[in-house]
């Protein structure tokens, strides 16, 4: 299971809010209820155009329809294709397809404060700094601030931005 192999990478899993390593049946029983939970998350492999394989995912996950509001969680798994633009094209794409196919008024991204690469992807695509909740996750044997960064539909250049 490549979502598996993924997560349980220790440099995948350097900057994740819940870095605990997990079996296969325990990631299985973790996604159980996401299938259920259709229209709360929508998931989406990322492929490597040119390689043609699967190299991560990207997401909205708690989709609050009624305040059209989503959280985006993005991995790229295959540590090769780190640093090459693709989490910043991902995120633009998903943008895209929030605001203008499901009618989303906010889109969020909770980033770990010491993941550098991570803050440039999101203000690349001109998500704008919310909120800091401090000492929020244990992280490398201390506790870091957790950061929310969004955009609003208002303030979405769009795809060719």
């Amino acid at each position: 299971n490549l979502y598996t192999k993924w997560k349980n990478d220790p440099k995948n899993r350097k900057y994740s809010i819940n870095p605990i390593p997990q079996s296969v049946e325990e990631m299985k029983k973790s996604l159980e209820p996401k299938k259920q939970e259709v229209k709360e998350d929508i998931f989406f492999e990322i492929w490597h155009k040119k390689d043609n394989i699967p190299i991560g995912f990207i997401s909205f996950i708690r989709i609050g329809w009624y305040n059209r509001s989503a959280l985006i969680f993005l991995m790229i798994g295959e540590l090769k294709y780190w640093g090459q633009g693709i989490a910043s094209e991902g995120v633009k794409l998903l943008v895209n397809y929030g605001f203008n196919e499901l009618n989303l008024h906010k889109i969020s991204a909770e980033i770990l404060a010491p993941d550098k690469a991570s803050l440039r992807v999101f203000e690349k695509n001109s998500f704008n700094f919310e909120i800091r909740l401090e000492k929020e996750v244990f992280y490398d044997g201390k506790f870091v601030d957790k950061l929310s960064y969004v955009i609003f539909k208002k303030d979405w250049r769009g795809i060719s931005g």
